[in-house]
């Protein structure tokens, strides 16, 4: 089976593919939304800056002080009385955009100059552009000069709600279309003439001039809040009041003067409540600012990347809860980083990898499906269909890659084969070996081998590779029997016409090297090594003991009793200096005959004499065996051999090996 370097790569490309194509979503502002409101739920309530204090014009105000609006008169009392209480600034969120009358308008004005420190709004039409943001100065809502002028400062009370309508963010300072003059925000003035701002160029700001607001809680629970009435009618603590920063705004809902903020939880926020929050992230510094989309960008293609290197590396029945602990994880990193001050997007990166695992997953069971086909196309070459889907239910079992491991291997050669096709046609030397190997090649599947190669009319197989089989050599050895049994069959039918075919087969058990070998372009699953080539050697001894079957002793220690066996001889091939015991495998031992089990003993009987030198003994058994079976050639050799030595007595240092130097 060939293998594919590139199989590791797919899971990466495709995990970089998501990795990109959400960078590419995340830098083009997609789901900007989604983002926002998922880090809305970072904002946890915490103490905000102690000397903001929130004066509300609240429903109870009005219902006591009477209808709105308020006489300016009653503002400027206000203003007097929050003077005298102590307020260092007074950031006060109304608007006076017309006349009232010359009594009022002087009242109010004349509490203004006298109160010193008051931060007055102004109302802007703000207009969003690719530079930034600018404003209609024809649109601009101011109070009327008379009490601007009195007021210390000036800023812009408007939110710049994001399209889903959540105020988050406020511009610092708004510029006219020709960038001639600036409105800085309320919130900043206040801090500035509390002489407390930080410098601005110093407040982390996105592209278009907006700083986010650090919001310290939800609507109407964070900040300490005096009714107004409160303060008109002396029932304030004028201690509350002393030293502190005062905002008066309305929180009446029926002055319509609410937002929805990243804290509300579906609770408008008043505006005055608004400019306090972002009064607090002024002061306190508690700054929030988005990770640098390069940033972001590059940690998406990372975590793709990374998805596609850690799923083929983690079990299947592992990776769903893998993979939500890493959710969980990019949420914790993600709040822990907020409570730092950086934003970190959280919908792009569960974007990329919940849509990474999905896709890197789907690519892994379509390369095993693929990979399954390709197994099942390499292997039904070499392997029954019954073994190819054992391998295919269980692919642990399988093991491919070059390793040395106890195996047995199978040689069968046909007897004469090159005289046999010198004298067919080749349209029937193809026929007359299709026939052949294909019952052959049967057998060797029914028994579980593999089919390693066809030599020409030879056979190769193996077993105990590609996945464990304790018993593998009995399983080459029946497998012997099994095609000597079932060539008889084909020679009896007359499967190949008037030709008889032999064979001849060599087993072997030991440790061989057995993998994948080859080029780049073209290779086999095969084994190789010493003891495979011992095992062609004794397929090519069979004709010279007129046996069907050798097998090595080393296999036949693995046969237990199963096989009927008779040692042959100790015998030195050619290739190998070490003598090896030889011995036949005769018949199945359930299925073998008394006079074949006594046959297998004689012999063994008469060989231990040969391995005695008791040349005499040799030949008088020897005989013994030829008067029952006269074309027993193993008894017929070990006779002649000893009548060699009885005539040519061997050296002192024999133990019995007979050398071959050809193979």
């Amino acid at each position: 089976m060939k293998p594919r370097s590139s199989s590791s790569m797919r899971p990466l490309l495709v995990g970089g593919i998501v990795g990109v194509l959400g960078a590419l979503g995340f830098l083009s502002g997609a789901l900007g939304s989604w983002s926002d409101r998922a880090t809305d739920r970072f904002y946890l309530p915490r103490a905000p800056d102690s000397s903001i204090v929130i004066v509300a014009i609240d429903d109870a105000s009005i219902t006591r002080i009477g209808r709105w609006p308020w006489d300016r008169a009653v503002h400027a009392d206000l203003v007097r009385k929050l003077k005298d209480a102590g307020a260092i600034v007074i950031g006060y969120d109304v608007n006076f955009p017309e006349p009232q009358d010359d009594e009022n308008d002087s009242a109010l004005a004349e509490s203004l100059r006298d109160a010193a420190r008051v931060v007055l709004p102004i109302e802007l039409s703000l207009v969003l552009r690719a530079d930034g943001i600018t404003y209609d100065p024809k649109s601009v809502v101011v109070s009327i000069s008379r009490l601007a002028g009195a007021a210390a400062r000036t800023g812009h009370a408007n939110p710049s709600p994001d399209p889903d309508g959540v105020v988050r963010r406020v511009p610092l300072q708004v510029r006219d279309p020709e960038g001639a003059s600036s409105v800085s925000a309320f919130a900043l003035e206040i801090a500035r003439l509390a002489e407390r701002a930080p410098a601005i160029e110093t407040i982390p700001q996105d592209r278009l001039g907006r700083t986010l607001i650090n919001f310290p809680g939800p609507s109407r629970q964070t900040f300490t809040t005096i009714a107004a009435a409160d303060v008109l009618q002396g029932g304030a603590d004028a201690s509350a009041l002393n030293g502190k920063i005062v905002l008066v705004g309305s929180t009446a809902p029926d002055l319509h003067d609410e937002q929805i903020v990243s804290t509300s939880y579906g609770v408008p926020m008043p505006g005055v409540e608004i400019h306090a929050s972002l009064l607090d992230t002024l002061l306190s510094r508690r700054w929030l600012q988005a990770v640098p989309s390069w940033a972001m960008a590059a940690i998406l293609l990372a975590l793709g990347l990374f998805v596609g290197f850690l799923i083929p590396k983690i079990r299947a029945r592992w990776s769903g809860l893998i993979f939500a602990g890493i959710w969980l994880g990019i949420l914790v990193s993600a709040f822990l980083a907020f409570d730092r001050g950086w934003v970190v997007d959280v919908v792009w990166p569960t974007l990329v990898l919940g849509v990474g695992y999905a896709g890197v997953t789907l690519e892994r069971r379509l390369a095993a499906e693929r990979e399954r086909r390709e197994l099942k196309t390499a292997f039904s070459r070499y392997v029954s269909s019954s073994v190819v889907e054992s391998i295919l239910k269980d692919p642990s079992k399988l093991k491919l890659g070059g390793e040395r491991r106890k195996m047995s291997v199978l040689f069968s050669d046909i007897r004469g084969f090159t005289t046999i096709s010198e004298g067919l046609k080749p349209e029937q030397l193809v026929e007359v070996l299709n026939r052949y190997l294909n019952r052959m090649t049967e057998i060797v599947f029914t028994s579980e081998g593999v089919l390693d190669k066809y030599i020409g009319d030879a056979v190769m197989a193996f077993w105990n590779a590609p996945f464990d089989q304790p018993d593998h050599a009995l399983k080459a050895v029946r497998t012997a029997v099994a095609m000597q049994g079932a060539l008889a069959e084909m020679n009896a039918s007359k499967a190949f016409g008037s030709l008889d075919l032999h064979i001849g087969l060599g087993v072997n058990t030991g440790d061989m090297v057995v993998g994948n070998v080859g080029g780049t372009q073209r290779f086999d699953y095969t084994v190789i090594g010493d003891n495979v080539n011992l095992a062609s050697r004794l397929e090519s001894l069979t004709k010279e003991y007129g046996v069907g079957i050798i097998i090595t002793d080393a296999t036949r220690k693995e046969l237990g009793k199963e096989i009927l066996v008779r040692s042959l001889d100790k015998v030195a091939v050619k290739g190998k200096k070490e003598p090896v015991l030889i011995c036949e495998a005769m018949e199945i031992a359930s299925g073998a005959s008394k006079d074949l089990k006594t046959l297998a003993r004689d012999f063994e009987a008469a060989l231990d004499q040969y391995f005695s030198r008791d040349f005499a003994g040799v030949v008088v058994s020897c005989n013994a065996i030829l008067s029952k079976h006269p074309n027993d050639v193993p008894s017929k050799n070990l006779r002649e051999r000893a009548k060699h030595f009885i005539e040519e007595p061997p050296p002192g240092d024999w133990v019995g090996t007979w050398v071959y130097t050809k193979k």
